[in-house]
């Protein structure tokens, strides 16, 4: 017997462990998905993933039901995730001497069309250091704007709109260099 979303909710509130069994079972490779973009590697993605099950099981009571459950489960993970780069970055004490006061960044619109394998795209976001990679997951996956990215990560607005310029200069680099060694063989 197949329990719809909502039944499989319910029985997840209920401490049923056959339900979180499938709940994870369902959303885990999605979500892990999520946790790759913020970490360095499989192994400290899935960490993250462990991470925020514990939260979505320990927070599912507060879910109400209403607006998309996945999205709620996203939301959390995203979260988690940032809260492991931060707590990465007080020990590498992060973000020290890297503030920059508001600044205009304007966006660059290039007309070019490439195609790079996902995972080579993937692999290329996780070498992306910490601040600019966490500021360049929220506003191009997360969809967030920087005036709340700099809310969330408790920076300023210019900061963020800094660390996107960088990550987006940084990929665009590693990009370039792809090109040029597919390009050697």
């Amino acid at each position: 017997m197949e329990l719809k979303e909502d039944e499989l909710i319910a029985a997840c509130k209920k401490n049923k462990r056959k339900a979180r069994n499938k709940l994870y079972n369902l959303y885990a490779n999605k979500l892990l998905g999520i946790c790759l973009r913020y970490t360095r590697n499989l192994s400290e993605a899935e960490d993250v993933l462990h991470d925020s099950f514990i939260k979505i099981f320990t927070k599912i009571d507060q879910y109400s039901g209403k607006g998309n459950f996945e999205a709620w489960m996203k939301r959390i993970t995203a979260n988690t995730a940032i809260q492991h780069l931060r707590d990465k970055a007080k020990e590498n004490a992060f973000f020290s001497g890297d503030k920059v006061d508001e600044i205009n960044i304007a966006e660059e619109t290039e007309d070019v069309s490439i195609q790079i394998p996902a995972q080579e795209l993937l692999k290329m976001i996780q070498e992306l250091p910490d601040g600019y990679k966490m500021v360049f997951n929220l506003y191009v996956f997360e969809e967030m704007g920087h005036k709340e990215i700099a809310a969330l990560l408790n920076i300023s607005e210019g900061t963020s709109k800094s660390q996107y310029h960088r990550a987006k200069q940084y990929l665009q680099n590693e990009i370039t260099n792809h090109i040029q060694e597919l390009n050697k063989e």
